[in-house]
C-alpha cells in the first residue's frame, strides 16, 4: 500500500494535520493523481543536487502533461481546469529552481511519515491520553514546524552558494583569458570593454557573498535561537515527565517528536558547516580588499561548531531510568549483587554515527555516600550505540547486565541498598 493510501485512512484529526502543509507550492491535487510515481523518487537527494532536481522537474511536468491528456479524454472539466492552472504554476515556479520543488516534496513526504507514525501508536487509556496530548501539544508542534523550517532556509541557501560558485568559476575563467592575452591585444578597445565586464562581475561576486554569508547568518541565529528558548525546554519538560513515571504517575512520551527535532537542527547546521568550507574553498581561489569572507567566516564556523556541541550534548538522555528486572516496580533503587538495566538514547538521528558513538557505564567517584561507601560495576559497561536494538530505528544502547558491587574497605556498614 503506498504512503498516501495509508495516508487517506487517518482519522479526521490526522487528516486536518496532511492537509495543513499543502499549498500552491506543491497542490495536493498532484500529490493525489501522482502518489506512487512521487514516492518512488528521491526527493531528499535532488534537493542537494541540481542536475538531479532538473530532471525530477522535467519528468513531473510529463506526468502532470500525461494526466491531462488522460482528462481531457473523460471530459473532467474540472479537473482540466485545475491541472493546467497546476502546470503553469510549476513551470514559473520552478523553472529557475528546481531544488525548491525537490526540497518542499521531500518535507511534505517526511511530515506524512510523522504523522502515520504518531497514528499508529497503541490506543492509550484516559490518564495516558491526557499526557500525549501535552507531550503532542501545540507548542511542540511550533518547534517541530520551526526545525523544519530552518532545514528548508539551510537547503535554500545551498543553492545561493551554488550559484556563487558557478559565478566565480565563469569570472575565473574571463579573467585567465585576458591574462594569457598579448599585451599589444590587451590594448584593444574590445579587451577594455571586457575589463569593464570583469569588473561588473566582481562587483556583483562582493555582494552575492554578502548576501550568501547573510542568510547564514540568519539560519545560525534561528538555530541558536530554536535551541536555547524552545528544544531545551522541551526537552526540560520530558524529563520532569520521566520523574513523575518513575514514581508511579501516567507512562511519559513525546522523544520521537523530541528526536525529530534535534535531527533536523543537527542536519542544518551540518550543512551550514559544508557551506561555509565551500566558502573558504572560493575564497583560496579569489580574494580582494573588503572581501567579507574572511573578515566574517572564522567567527560564523565557532558559532556553529559550539552549536553542535550543545546540541550534542544536551541530545544524550537516559530513555530508561536504572531498574531492576526483580523490582520493576522500584526504578532507581539498586541493591549490589543484583542485576539492573538502562537505556541510553542519542537524539540525533544520523546513519553515519551507528556503531561510531562507544558509551562507558559508570559510578559517579565524586559523589559521596553518608557512610563514605564505594561501589564499582560489574558486567559489560562499554557498548556502541545502534540502530538495530531499538524497535523504532532509534541511535541507542542498552545496558543489560550491569551489577553494582561494593568495593572492599576496613570499616564501614554492610548494607546493601
Amino acid at each position: 500500500m503506498s504512503q498516501w493510501s495509508q495516508v487517506q485512512q487517518l482519522e479526521i484529526k490526522f487528516l486536518e494535520q496532511v492537509d495543513q502543509f499543502y499549498d500552491d507550492n506543491f497542490p495536493m491535487e498532484i500529490r493525489h493523481l501522482l502518489a506512487q510515481w512521487i514516492e518512488s523518487q528521491d526527493w531528499e537527494a535532488a534537493s542537494n543536487n541540481e542536475p538531479m532536481a532538473t530532471i525530477l522537474l522535467q519528468n513531473l511536468l510529463i506526468q502532470v502533461e500525461e494526466q491531462l491528456d488522460r482528462v481531457s479524454q473523460e471530459k473532467n472539466l474540472l479537473l482540466i481546469h485545475n491541472l493546467k492552472r497546476i502546470r503553469k504554476l510549476l513551470q514559473g515556479k520552478y523553472h529557475g529552481n528546481p531544488m525548491h520543488i525537490a526540497v518542499i516534496i521531500s518535507n511534505c513526504l517526511r511530515e506524512e511519515r510523522r504523522i502515520l507514525a504518531a497514528a499508529s501508536m497503541p490506543v492509550q487509556g484516559p490518564l495516558e491520553k491526557s499526557l500525549q496530548n501535552s507531550v503532542v501539544s501545540e507548542r511542540q508542534r511550533n518547534v517541530e514546524h520551526k526545525a523544519s523550517a530552518i532545514k528548508n532556509s539551510a537547503q535554500m541557501t545551498e543553492q545561493d552558494v551554488k550559484y556563487l560558485e558557478d559565478l566565480q568559476e565563469e569570472f575565473d575563467f574571463r579573467y585567465k583569458t585576458i591574462q594569457s592575452l598579448e599585451q599589444n591585444d590587451k590594448n584593444s578597445a574590445l579587451i577594455k570593454q571586457e575589463m569593464l565586464t570583469l569588473q561588473d562581475m566582481l562587483n556583483t561576486l562582493d555582494y552575492k557573498r554578502k548576501e550568501v554569508l547573510s542568510k547564514i547568518v540568519q539560519v545560525i541565529d534561528e538555530i541558536d535561537v530554536l535551541m536555547n528558548n524552545m528544544l531545551i525546554e522541551e526537552l526540560s519538560d520530558w524529563k520532569r515527565r520521566q520523574q513523575i513515571a518513575s514514581i508511579g504517575g501516567p507512562l511519559h512520551g513525546g522523544l520521537d517528536q523530541l528526536q525529530n527535532c534535534f535531527t533536523l537542527l543537527a542536519e542544518s547546521l551540518f550543512q551550514v558547516r559544508r557551506q561555509l568550507e565551500k566558502l573558504e574553498e572560493l575564497l583560496t581561489k579569489l580574494t580582494y580588499d573588503g572581501d567579507p569572507i574572511p573578515l566574517q567566516r572564522p567567527q560564523m564556523l565557532e558559532r556553529v561548531n559550539f552549536l553542535l556541541y550543545n546540541l550534542f550534548r544536551n541530545s544524550f538522555v537516559v530513555e530508561k531510568q536504572p531498574c531492576m528486572p526483580t523490582h520493576p516496580q522500584r526504578p532507581m533503587v539498586l541493591k549490589t549483587l543484583i542485576q539492573f538495566t538502562v537505556k541510553l538514547r542519542l537524539l540525533i538521528k544520523l546513519p553515519e554515527l551507528n556503531y561510531q558513538i562507544r558509551v562507558k557505564a559508570t559510578i559517579d567517584k565524586n559523589v559521596s555516600t553518608a557512610s563514605n561507601r564505594r561501589f564499582v560495576l560489574c558486567g559489560t559497561h562499554v557498548k556502541a550505540m545502534n540502530m538495530d536494538e531499538s524497535a523504532n530505528g532509534s541511535l541507542s544502547v542498552e545496558f543489560r547486565h550491569l551489577q553494582p558491587k561494593e568495593m572492599k574497605s576496613s570499616a564501614g556498614s554492610k548494607g546493601n541498598e
